[in-house]
């Protein structure tokens, strides 16, 4: 319920009041002048079953610093104030019947978590655009974290890692994750959802590594 949550924000806020992350000046979680210093990431365009990748933010300083907090920390709440300043930055260009869907992570890395941050994003942006948002895809092997992995290893670590959850699939699909680093990832769960019979994939990240 809208008022319930609303209440619950609104004693978090007393309770916990929301501190930027690059000066901690009471607020939000970055504040107008530091957010002045963000650098923005130019649309990419990479195949591989995508048809485009738009990533806002180069994945440095406040931004880096502001996704570490929210997928190790927990401060996820930070994500609606993330995905609404997207709006004020990137008009979106999507055909109007797209469906949104998310990277899944491992069941039991989600279950330890608490929840899954390319999820999160993705309602986020479906209830600021008014579109659906569905599981499409389930990870069906575990996998090595890829963070310290180069380009080629992190292609064969999610490799058949993902399988299509329904053998009816929209159209047009929003694919939401995290970071964009490689694109192994994405680029796997595009392979997946063209198989399946998705025509057009977009690709969204907050951020990608430049």
């Amino acid at each position: 319920m809208e008022w319930l949550h609303k209440i619950k924000e609104g004693a978090l806020d007393i309770l916990l009041p929301k501190k930027c992350v690059g000066c901690g000046r009471e607020g939000k979680y970055l504040c107008q002048k530091c957010s002045l210093f963000l650098s923005e990431a130019p649309l990419i365009f990479p195949g591989g079953g995508l048809v485009e990748v738009i990533s806002i933010w180069e994945y440095e300083g406040v931004i880096k610093k502001l996704i570490h907090q929210i997928k190790y920390q927990g401060l996820t709440d930070a994500i609606t104030e993330l995905v609404e300043r997207v709006f004020e930055l990137w008009e979106m260009n999507i055909p109007e019947d797209t469906y949104i869907t998310y990277v899944p992570m491992e069941k039991k890395k989600e279950k330890k978590r608490g929840f899954n941050q390319a999820e999160l994003i993705a309602e986020e942006l479906g209830k600021i655009l008014g579109k659906k948002v569905v599981p499409l895809l389930r990870k069906v092997r575990e996998t090595r974290s890829q963070t310290e992995l180069n380009e080629e290893e992190r292609l064969i670590n999610v490799k058949n890692a993902f399988s299509a959850i329904s053998k009816v699939l929209p159209d047009n699909v929003l694919l939401v994750d995290d970071i964009w680093t490689t694109g192994a990832t994405m680029k796997e769960c595009s392979k997946v959802l063209k198989k399946a019979g998705v025509k057009n994939i977009f690709g969204f990240t907050l951020a990608r590594t430049i």
